[in-house]
């Protein structure tokens, strides 16, 4: 895991020290080495450190796999005519090497980035095709004077790029676009409007303007003469097509591939531990990562708390003692939140969604203090299964638009059964109230009527809404590449890389997405129970109360309570109590009585964090 950086310096007069802060601005993600090149306008290397450069590719190194300086970047092929910086894994490189070395290819050293450069070389584009992993790449083709980039299928490594005539850049986080002379720093209203309704900013926007995050399941060829990044699709999953089968064959096909999928994800030359939140999802992760190495010792890393709301020990105990595991155990304070809110905030260069990612924030840290530069982590387990209260009631939704009441009878009246759960039912009626408020576009205040044709442009405040129309595999769908999980793998990776850690999800191996991928959804949605056919996998993997657990509940903190009482509340006070709020320009009106509000403990903690969040963005770190 690493950061990447490439300027194409047409008609502009950055020198290369300009290069140098663009690599440097990262360097939390790269602390194990740092590489950089620059070539003129012949496309030959540079080799003083003066004067103007045409391209010029840059890299900071997370040592994972060979630590020697083979595997050290910006890495050339062999007939020095490509060269290339790369940032993530490529987990089935020891398979696609030994593919190479049948048709002539050779390699010095035993990293992936070697294995992708060559397979490039041997296959072009279609290696894309081949790569099982998570990456943002470019490669420099120095005789056809060309770019070609690429991201990873779902998104788990960003790239982003910035475009002003015939200048480019490329990189791995905004902030290396603040180095630059001809960037200026904007906000962009459509992204701040969606993100005040809804929470998430829009793909391929970001908050600033003229900063776009390249596609996930894309590629660009670029010509370094005349810059233009024209993303192409290579992988298309809506193509799939989604069938029902036998539960106890599928539930073993699944039970296989997710094993593979660890497997693959524990291949490292530096120490490997995992996130362990007690839920479903992380506890499968650990007890597949002590079936493939019964002998090792792991390191499970938790964030808890003492609220017995969202108090989530007695499951992680289960898992750390029948994995035998040692648990490293943090427990974030609103006084933590409070003093470390200024480097957390900067860290992610745009707004967060909610108090939930500094728990995060503080999981890293607590991994990088014990020494453990790998993570494996259980994002992508809801999405892929259906276990969000959402997707069940919009299936129970379809059956009655389509009349089948004799389906949703079936789902209910079992969900009492003993062997039902009637927790996850009664938690989806429970949420339909919130569902609807919604899908109506609500929000706890009033976007400024000068701004509301705006919001309307982006249609996010009309998602859930539009949601309803959708069939389970639509909805499923979207679920993987619009709603939760880009802008949560976005989150993780700032939280990550924010202390050189590189975090791994098993769950977004491409082999176990489009399995899923070609499974009816509905059949994840049995007697009440979500995530039925991953139950069923880890059956008589999982200790059977996490297993077969009826309750569910997401990464919480005390979020609530922070905001109402204590150290935190109080700095929302004094936001609220100081002058300028840059934030207002969107609203209906000022938010000059949010002290009284916030004082009243009467408030949607949501909204408020969210006007928080923008208002401090636009104020220091925009």
């Amino acid at each position: 895991m690493c950061g990447i950086a490439c300027i194409i310096n047409n008609g502009n007069n950055e020198d290369l020290s300009t290069m140098d802060r663009f690599i440097d601005v990262i360097s939390h993600r790269g602390p194990d080495g740092r590489g950089m090149a620059a070539f003129d306008q012949n496309m030959n290397r540079m080799q003083s450190s003066q004067g103007t450069f045409l391209a010029g590719l840059g890299h900071r190194r997370l040592s994972i796999l060979d630590l020697s300086d083979a595997g050290s970047q910006p890495m050339y092929s062999d007939c020095g005519n490509y060269g290339i910086v790369f940032n993530g894994e490529i987990y089935n490189y020891i398979e696609l090497a030994a593919e190479l070395r049948e048709k002539g290819y050779s390699f010095k050293s035993h990293c992936d980035t070697e294995v992708l450069l060559a397979a490039y070389k041997a296959w072009g584009i279609k290696c894309l095709e081949r790569f099982n992993g998570m990456w943002s790449f470019v490669i420099l083709d120095r005789n056809k004077r060309k770019l070609f980039i690429s991201r990873d299928r779902i998104g788990v490594k960003p790239l982003y790029y910035f475009q002003k005539n015939d200048f480019l850049a490329l990189a791995s986080e905004i902030k290396q676009f603040k180095t630059l002379s001809s960037f200026k720093s904007e906000a962009n209203a459509r992204a701040c409007l969606s993100y005040l309704a809804t929470g998430y900013e829009v793909p391929p926007e970001t908050f600033y303007k003229d900063i776009y995050a390249f596609p996930p399941a894309h590629y660009a060829v670029i010509d370094i003469d005349k810059p233009i990044v024209r993303p192409e699709k290579y992988w298309h999953p809506e193509r799939i097509e989604a069938k029902t089968g036998d539960p106890v064959e599928l539930a073993g096909k699944i039970r296989e591939t997710f094993l593979i999928a660890v497997k693959f994800r524990l291949r490292s030359d530096v120490p490997v531990g995992g996130c362990l939140s007690g839920g479903l999802d992380s506890s499968s992760i650990f007890v597949m990562m002590k079936e493939l190495n019964p002998s090792q010792t792991f390191n499970a890393f938790s964030a808890c708390f003492n609220d017995p709301s969202i108090d989530e020990r007695k499951f992680m105990a289960r898992v750390v003692e029948s994995t035998s595991s040692d648990h490293v155990r943090v427990f974030p304070e609103a006084s933590e939140l409070a003093s470390d809110i200024e480097r957390f905030l900067k860290q992610h260069d745009e707004p967060v969604g909610s108090v939930s990612m500094y728990a995060q924030y503080r999981v890293m840290k607590a991994a990088r203090e014990k020494n453990i530069p790998v993570l494996l982590d259980g994002q992508g387990g809801d999405e892929l299964f259906s276990g969000y209260w959402a997707p069940y009631l919009l299936m129970l939704n379809a059956c009655r638009g389509e009349r089948r009441y004799s389906e949703i009878f079936r789902h209910l009246a079992s969900s009492f059964m003993p062997w039902g759960n009637f927790d996850l039912i009664k938690e989806s009626f429970k949420n339909l109230k919130e569902y609807r408020r919604r899908a109506s576009g609500d929000i706890s205040f009033k976007i400024s009527e000068k701004y509301q044709a705006i919001l309307n442009s982006t249609g996010s405040s009309a998602w859930h809404l539009n949601a309803q129309k959708l069939s389970p595999p639509e909805y499923r769908m979207a679920e993987i590449t619009k709603i939760h999980l880009p802008r949560l793998l976005k989150w993780e990776d700032r939280n990550s890389m924010a202390f050189s850690i590189e975090s791994r999800v098993p769950f977004l191996d491409v082999n176990l997405i489009e399995l899923m991928l070609s499974i009816r959804p509905e059949m994840n949605m049995h007697n009440g129970w979500t995530k039925y056919l991953f139950r069923k996998a880890m059956n008589n993997t999982l200790p059977k109360e996490i297993c077969w657990r009826r309750d569910k509940k997401g990464f919480e903190t005390p979020q609530s309570m922070w905001m109402k009482e204590g150290p935190f509340h109080e700095m929302l006070v004094n936001w609220a109590h100081s002058p300028e709020h840059p934030v207002a320009e969107f609203l209906g009106s000022d938010i000059s009585g949010m002290a009284k509000i916030l004082k009243s403990g009467n408030f949607n903690q949501t909204s408020v964090f969210r006007l928080f969040c923008l208002d401090h963005w636009f104020k220091n770190i925009l």
